[in-house]
């Protein structure tokens, strides 16, 4: 199964995204960055695309001004 890792410039911008999207409901977890994925920050969130997509993830983290890359990733 692949899932969704969303990344970020700062640990800052983690936990406001994680605050942010446990407000809209949508379970993600917190994890070390995959290192094949980026080093900008050590902490990235992971999501099931079963739970929510790509389109809405980034409607979302937009809307709170959260800038962020999402990558697909088996895991």
């Amino acid at each position: 199964m692949n899932y969704l890792i969303l990344t970020f410039q700062s640990t800052h911008h983690v936990l406001k995204a994680e605050r942010v999207l446990l407000s809209k409901h949508i379970k993600l977890e917190i994890i070390p960055t995959p290192k094949e994925v980026s080093s900008e920050c050590g902490m990235s969130i992971r999501i099931n695309p079963h739970v929510t997509n790509r389109f809405t993830l980034s409607e979302i983290l937009a809307d709170a001004n959260l800038e962020f890359n999402i990558f697909e990733k088996p895991m």
